[in-house]
């Protein structure tokens, strides 16, 4: 049951600034009952009243606290209270004799009355401005905001849209939501259109007024354009989409957007986030990055590739010369190639040679996600960073602190899984390069596209602005040579095999999770650490969370003395597989990258990263998820000893010859597709039903026109 006290803050037993979450030992002002009190009180100050709303619940390990739903500073009232506070070095210019003026003049409420109305200090005698504001700043900055806090827990806001709020709009954040409650929508990064329809409908805002169908269409432009891939919508789609609203109203609203600059518009293509921008970018700087090279002998370059291969011990082929001449001809080009056929060897010769003809170059690897970056980085035996990292990614306004203004100190750059960039992404790094910077671009236009809009390697691959070399020939004769066979038929359309390393189980889909089990459970532990397995869909019988559940069951039951976290269905505990779903770049953390929880405390999960130990405090189902199973998607850019692919007819709206092979190429030694084999084989006939709407390709002819 919910109740108000006043209490004394005595003193702070725990503080965390970034979410204002405090825990402190109170006493109530009028029977002196001491007591724990948990919950957010922004800045909070020791022996300082509070007014206190919450109620008293039982902490598992601490025992009985007040649970703080919220805090509001109390400003003193007694004479000399009032007199002393005004007289601190809070006010500077304010003397006790002014002081005394105030209370005398407005009474003992004096300073909840200047906190609710400054010009009311006009009705002291002989009182200048400068002191009115300095009052003013000084009660504002006391008092923490606590009533834009009170007032937006009213309209239904959570802490995290709040601390969005009050970091962007600081004091005036009420002012700003009240006169437009959808303006945090288009100009905060991670508010969301449901934050702001809660502040429209806590202050009953029309259902007709034009400001909402303005954040309806936003909106809908975002998420057409996230769930399709595509940068752009066509006017007549996003018509129909509003065929029940007043064409004139449609018509206004969108204007209005187009006015303001929250969407773009070209030729009836409907640009939302930044992406006419990107596109537009991008054409231009892949453009300003062909330029002319140091020109080298191709006896010498030849000469260097003799060392390599006898210093690798291998024997490089006719189209990987070729690849290697290509770098060092042009100032950018393209690697593209399937798994197996010699990226990672083609590039370790680049980049010796490289170190030996440019010793003074600064080179720089990189891929979209944190695992790529690692496993580029092990390959090549050089260290690599995740794009983000590399340009400093904020997480809090998703900007970028290395830009054209602060530009990166690059002379080559080596981008790897370039599939897996996205428009805005690929847009910001090269807006980051000096214009002498070379580029190399490595990928598999097989593969799936970027979770974010567009087709950025494919399109570029068309618009042949940069010189290519396709790597086709298998060189893995190892264990598992049949998987880069298999993905190389499917990528052709030849017929397949089955064969070294690649293999199909059928099984009907009520059996495929006990199968499962049967094969994993005679897995060592480090073998289960080389796995993965993986599926289209979560839902299902045989679907992601199913599987997660069924193998945390068998691989980490629950014993005596190992922790454990329930929230909702999901149950997370102490040495279970997980995954990061977020990019946190100040942990040096990204999404996709697996750990495993190392212990769980006080409802903190902390999981060890490999390279990074992290804290979790709060929204757990927002940050982690099991990953005894994953997505294919997010799958992509790691290559596992041992891949499970779940192919099953529940998930056959799903399939199709891209998901499939890059499925298939996750598998480094063994491949186990289980399910339907006659779904699988049909599947990889059948090619994407959309193909993503860009407008990169035509940009990149205009610019070299």
């Amino acid at each position: 049951m919910s109740e108000t006290i006043k209490a004394l803050l005595e003193h702070v037993i725990f503080e965390n600034p970034d979410n204002h979450y405090v825990v402190a030992a109170f006493s109530e002002t009028e029977d002196y009952h001491c007591f724990t009190g948990a919950g957010k009180i922004i800045d909070p100050k020791e022996d300082n009243e509070y007014e206190l709303e919450g109620e008293y619940v039982e902490h598992p390990k601490y025992g009985m606290q007040f649970k703080i739903l919220y805090a509001k500073l109390i400003l003193p009232t007694k004479k000399e209270a009032v007199i002393h506070f005004l007289s601190s070095e809070r006010f500077p210019t304010i003397g006790k004799k002014s002081a005394e003026t105030i209370y005398e003049t407005l009474g003992e409420d004096c300073l909840e009355q200047i906190r609710a109305n400054p010009d009311i200090l006009k009705q002291v005698p002989r009182f200048p401005q400068k002191k009115i504001e300095v009052i003013s700043d000084g009660i504002s900055q006391f008092t923490g905001f606590n009533d834009n806090y009170i007032k937006l827990l009213e309209y239904g806001l959570t802490d995290r849209q709040i601390n969005l709020l009050e970091n962007t709009y600081e004091e005036e954040v009420l002012e700003v939501v009240e006169e437009d409650p959808f303006r945090p929508l288009y100009e905060i990064y991670g508010f969301g259109y449901k934050g702001a329809c809660k502040i429209a409908d806590a202050m009953q805002i029309p259902a007709n007024d034009l400001r909402r169908l303005e954040a309806m269409i936003y909106e809908m432009c975002r998420q057409m354009a996230m769930n399709s891939g595509n940068t752009y919508i066509p006017y007549p789609i996003l018509q129909e989409r509003f065929k029940s609203v007043r064409p004139e109203n449609f018509e206004d609203a969108l204007t209005h957007l187009l006015q303001n600059g929250y969407l773009k518009a070209e030729n009836e293509k409907i640009f939302p986030f930044s992406l006419y921008e990107d596109e537009k970018i991008i054409a231009k700087r892949l453009n300003e990055h062909i330029f002319e090279v140091e020109s080298i002998e191709k006896e010498e370059i030849d000469a260097h590739i003799r060392d390599i291969e006898f210093m690798l011990n291998i024997e490089y082929d006719t189209i990987q010369k070729q690849a290697i001449h290509m770098f060092f001809s042009n100032s950018a080009s393209i690697l593209n190639g399937g798994p197996g056929t010699g990226k990672t060897t083609t590039v370790k010769g680049i980049l010796q040679i490289a170190k030996q003809l440019y010793p003074e170059a600064v080179i720089q690897l990189c891929a979209p996600t944190g695992r790529a970056s690692k496993r580029l980085s092990q390959l090549s035996d050089n260290d690599s960073k995740t794009i983000h990292s590399l340009l400093r990614w904020n997480l809090d306004d998703n900007t970028f602190g290395k830009n054209e203004k602060d530009p990166l100190d690059i002379d080559i750059l080596i981008i790897d899984e370039f599939s897996m960039v996205d428009t805005h992404l690929f847009a910001s790094l090269l807006k980051a390069l000096p214009p002498y910077c070379r580029i190399l671009l490595i990928g598999d236009e097989d593969q799936l596209e970027s979770v974010g809009p567009g087709k950025v390697f494919n399109d570029i691959i068309e618009s042949k602005i940069y010189p290519i070399v396709h790597l086709e020939k298998i060189f893995r004769q190892s264990k598992g040579s049949g998987i880069a066979q298999l993905a190389k038929s499917i990528r052709e359309e030849e017929a397949i095999e089955f064969e070294d390393g690649a293999n199909f189980i059928s099984q009907p889909t009520n059996f495929i999770i006990e199968d499962l089990k049967k094969h994993i459970s005679v897995y060592s532990d480090q073998e289960r650490h080389a796995m993965q397995i993986v599926a289209p869909m979560y839902k299902g019988k045989a679907g992601i969370d199913a599987i997660n559940m069924a193998m945390q069951e068998m691989i980490n039951p629950p014993i005596k003395g190992k922790n454990e976290l329930r929230i909702g269905n999901f149950c997370f505990r102490e040495d279970d597989k997980v995954m990061l779903l977020k990019n946190l770049p100040e942990n040096d953390v990204y999404n996709g990258d697996i750990g495993t929880i190392c212990e769980i405390q006080d409802r903190i999960i902390t999981v060890d990263f490999g390279n990074q130990i992290v804290d979790f405090a709060k929204d757990h189902l927002y940050y982690l998820s099991h990953a005894y199973c994953i997505s294919v998607h997010k799958s992509q850019g790691s290559e596992y000893d041992t891949v499970y692919c779940v192919v099953e007819p529940q998930t056959a709206h799903m399939l199709n010859k891209r998901l499939l092979y890059t499925a298939v190429s996750r598998a480094k030694k063994e491949l186990f597709l289980i399910g339907d084999e006659r779904l699988f084989k049909q599947k990889i006939q059948q090619k994407q039903s959309h193909i993503r709407m860009t407008m990169l390709k035509e940009r990149i002819a205009e610019v070299r026109k």
